[in-house]
């Protein structure tokens, strides 16, 4: 047997929680699953399955393993896939990692249209403001806001978002509202930090036909746009978040639009994968989804 074999009976294991469950998946007798595993864990010398009566599960050593295998597996059918003569129907499980506001504003909401068009996909989504690895976490694709770090990973914009600038009415009412960029030398901020180095991303204006930059005293500094939304609508300071994410609290009066003289520019989206030769046909297809919905509301929000 194969160690290809081996890998892809180990991922079913895993995935049926079962040894017998996985046989008859794969349609294999129950001997040839447990000596494929068997022989994995002595090549490995470790092992990686806990098995009782009733259910097998992952080992501490198995999590890394395990996600690597199943990577590997997917890589392969990709492969196989890309470079077929005839048109491929998306398939498999494609692993997302998006930030949390526009998930929740944005991408969730127009999922199920995608859901409609490739129903051979299975989603797994995570939602963080954070870097991730794409490969310790298994991840097809990360979606990320603002400029990027150079990195080994193949980053590709797709859109922006429209921002806005604003503010809660118990903030201004202790403050004033800011009408130039001369006035936000007397007011807070609610600002945004990343990484480990705890970076404060600065603001953007669009004044004619250039973009401003500003860093703006803080009032609070949050790494979690959640929470940055929370901070905004408390008072602690002036607000840029991404405008489909606030337009309820504006359309509430929870949130004032302020500097509307001056709006803020659009935020880049990027999508980045792992440097390959090809694209497998599940991300390509997610990536020409998701740059069309960002042209829909990039075009609803042109106004700000």
């Amino acid at each position: 047997m194969d160690r290809l074999q081996t890998m892809q009976i180990y991922v079913q294991v895993v995935d049926s929680g079962s040894f017998t469950q996985a046989a008859e998946v794969l349609q294999l007798h129950r001997p040839t699953i447990t000596k494929a595993v068997q022989q994995l864990e002595r090549e490995l010398g470790v092992r990686l399955l806990h098995r009782t009566t009733r259910k097998v599960s992952m080992t501490t050593e198995d999590g890394k393993f395990y996600q690597r295998c199943r990577q590997l597996l997917e890589d392969v059918n990709d492969t196989f896939s890309s470079f077929t003569s005839h048109a491929v129907v998306p398939t498999g499980r494609l692993r997302l990692d998006l930030p949390v506001t526009l998930a929740k504003s944005v991408i969730i909401p127009a999922l199920p249209d995608f859901q409609k068009r490739y129903p051979q996909i299975e989603l797994i989504l995570g939602a963080t403001d954070q870097p991730v690895d794409l490969f310790d976490d298994g991840i097809d694709c990360v979606v990320r806001l603002g400029e990027l770090k150079d990195s080994s990973l193949v980053a590709r914009r797709i859109g922006a978002i429209p921002m806005v600038t604003c503010a809660s009415p118990g903030y201004l009412e202790r403050y004033g509202m800011p009408k130039s960029f001369e006035d936000l030398d007397q007011h807070r901020a609610v600002n945004f930090f990343t990484g480990r180095e705890r970076k404060v991303v600065d603001w953007a204006f669009r004044v004619e036909n250039t973009t401003v930059t500003l860093r703006l005293r803080s009032g609070i500094v949050t790494n979690e746009s959640e929470a940055l939304v929370a901070c905004g609508l408390a008072g602690f300071g002036l607000l840029q978040g991404v405008r489909p994410a606030l337009q309820p609290y504006l359309d509430a009066g929870l949130l004032i639009q302020v500097l509307a003289d001056y709006p803020a520019m659009p935020k880049p989206v990027s999508i980045l994968y792992p440097s390959r030769s090809y694209l497998a046909p599940k991300v390509r297809v997610f990536i020409d989804w998701l740059t069309e919905l960002l042209d829909q509301q990039h075009l609803a929000g042109s106004d700000c």
